[in-house]
């Protein structure tokens, strides 16, 4: 049996390699008539690195696919023509939903029911911290496949159908809202047992309940928030019963992130270094001086040293005067990848031992701490504490809640500064420069960010963006969900020309038709044959450029 080990930043936990009986679980638990005898909370563990520690999702869908389309980088040498349309092995969350992720939580409560009766009072924190975990698993799948085989689904070796029915977006989002209230609920009440605790089987929380109260709170808001488009009533009754509940993430403590060690990302997959800082990005972030640049961004080689002997060898003029800006972000057209704009992706050779390239690369160790010998600690973020407070600031300014709308939007830009200095400083970046104590109210300060009521939601939504640098999923749906930032907004995004034509991104995944040797055909061809009843559907299944029912034109 092959092991692979992970050290878990501040668990301290091999995953995987510490136990041959979970090992042996995970590999052989489509056997229908085998139940291994580990716990319960064994099984739960597994749930994170199969969350995490996705590289081809990483290489795919991440790097090369939504990173792209929401111009948060750029190919080495710019865009290709095809970018919008080359999606070969995309929508790894989908495979990895069915069968591993929910299968490990069914199989979860199936080992609860196993222990005997009196016990089982003792299980039901973990039983209801798992349904919060594939609540936001079902919703992250369901955010660009629409239906889903949800309520049914995962049950076949426990006595279940093998062709569970399919609900809708619409019904899914219901589901995961009484999901959530659900568990939310058995977590705040008094047990009358003392509860197992998952300890270091929970690698974002130990365990802690509360934790996982504001989580289920956040991601409440998170799904409400896809429903503004469709439902105004609803989102506003969930904004309104989540922001009841006195428990709410109140710090980046709060955060639902993991921390892994080096090894944990360190195949070639979690590779980045070949990707381009994105030029409408760096632009509004250098005018603005976020310090976050530095964080995000690799500084050119333009070191005033290097540009001395690129003057001295003739490569440019004696009067020549030093940039010392070494945050220069790529084009992002492909039309403007070629011609007059391609020197900006053409390294200029000085020597043999030096050649000056004029482009930052995206921070490759905020991504990939081993690169080039790094031992730093990575972050992996799903909701943040600034995720949280742009929510409740967007809500706010939207007047679909109370709240103060500037005061959360300034809480958020904080929390993600702070979050991301953090990251940095753990990741063991080469420029990694400590976060000074006026940096963020400078940054608070700028033209560009001082809150101003009149331009809330725009403000709002553009700081959204810049705080899901390692979250592209939202940073695709904010923007099909607001249409910012765009070529008109403060952090202007431009229009994609490929042959002279402005070019639309795609809006969802291409959903797969089943063939007639599949179990469950009829299931899933009914389920699409309904969400092609709406308008905005597209052309067919496989149109990238069609829609989910959330995102409603």
């Amino acid at each position: 049996m092959k092991k692979k080990k992970y050290l878990i930043y501040g668990a301290m936990f091999l995953l995987l390699g510490n136990s041959c009986k979970k090992a042996d679980f995970v590999e052989d638990n489509t056997n229908p008539n085998i139940l291994y005898g580990i716990e319960p909370q064994e099984q739960f563990l597994n749930t994170a690195i199969q969350i995490h520690g996705q590289d081809f999702e990483a290489f795919y869908d991440s790097y090369r696919r939504i990173m792209p389309w929401m111009q948060m980088n750029t190919a080495q040498n710019g865009n290709a023509k095809t970018f919008l349309n080359d999606v070969g092995n995309f929508n790894s969350r989908y495979g990895i939903f069915y069968p591993t992720l929910g299968a490990q939580i069914a199989d979860l409560n199936a080992l609860i029911a196993l222990k005997p009766e009196s016990e089982r009072p003792a299980y039901v924190h973990m039983a209801a911290i798992a349904e919060i975990v594939k609540s936001y698993y079902g919703f992250y799948v369901s955010d660009i496949n629409g239906s889903l085989a949800y309520s049914e689904a995962f049950q076949g070796r426990y006595g279940g159908t093998l062709t569970p029915k399919y609900e809708s977006q619409q019904e899914l989002f219901q589901i995961f809202e009484t999901k959530l209230k659900e568990s939310i609920a058995t977590l705040k009440a008094t047990q009358p047992v003392t509860q197992v605790s998952l300890g270091n089987n929970d690698l974002w929380f130990k365990g802690e309940a509360v934790k996982w109260v504001r989580v289920a709170n956040a991601l409440r808001l998170r799904i409400a928030m896809r429903l503004l488009k469709r439902d105004e009533a609803t989102a506003k009754a969930i904004f309104a019963d989540v922001l009841a509940d006195g428990e709410q993430m109140a710090s980046n403590a709060d955060g639902w992130v993991l921390y892994a060690d080096e090894t944990f990302t360190s195949g070639g997959n979690w590779d980045i270094t070949t990707f381009r800082a994105p030029k409408p990005t760096v632009d509004f972030m250098l005018k603005n001086s976020d310090p976050r640049v530095r964080l995000y961004y690799q500084p050119n080689n333009y070191s005033e040293e290097n540009f001395e002997i690129a003057k001295d060898s003739g490569l440019y003029p004696a009067n020549a005067v030093w940039n010392p800006n070494q945050y220069v972000g790529a084009p992002i057209s492909p039309d403007d990848a070629t011609g007059a704009y391609q020197s900006w992706f053409t390294v200029k050779r000085v020597s043999a031992s030096l050649s000056l390239d004029t482009l930052s690369f995206l921070n490759y160790r905020m991504w990939q701490p081993a690169n080039n010998g790094g031992d730093g600690v990575v972050t992996l973020p799903l909701i943040t504490y600034a995720d949280y407070c742009f929510m409740r600031a967007e809500i706010a300014a939207r007047g679909l809640a109370s709240g103060n709308a500037e005061e959360w939007y300034n809480k958020g830009i904080e929390a993600s500064i702070t979050f991301f200095d953090n990251a940095g400083s753990i990741a063991k970046l080469a420029n990694y420069r400590q976060l000074s104590a006026d940096e963020i109210d400078n940054y608070k300060n700028a033209a560009d960010v001082k809150f101003n009521a009149a331009k809330a939601v725009e403000q709002i939504a553009i700081q959204q963006y810049i705080n899901f640098y390692k979250q592209p999923n939202e940073a695709w749906a904010l923007f099909k969900r607001t249409g910012i930032p765009n070529k008109n907004t403060a952090l202007a995004n431009v229009d994609l020309i490929i042959d002279a034509s402005v070019r639309q991104i795609p809006r969802r995944a291409a959903l797969s038709i089943p063939a007639a040797t599949d179990l469950n055909a009829a299931n899933k061809q009914a389920a699409l044959d309904a969400m092609a009843q709406d308008a905005d559907f597209g052309s067919g299944p496989t149109d990238l450029f069609g829609r989910v029912w959330w995102d409603k034109k």
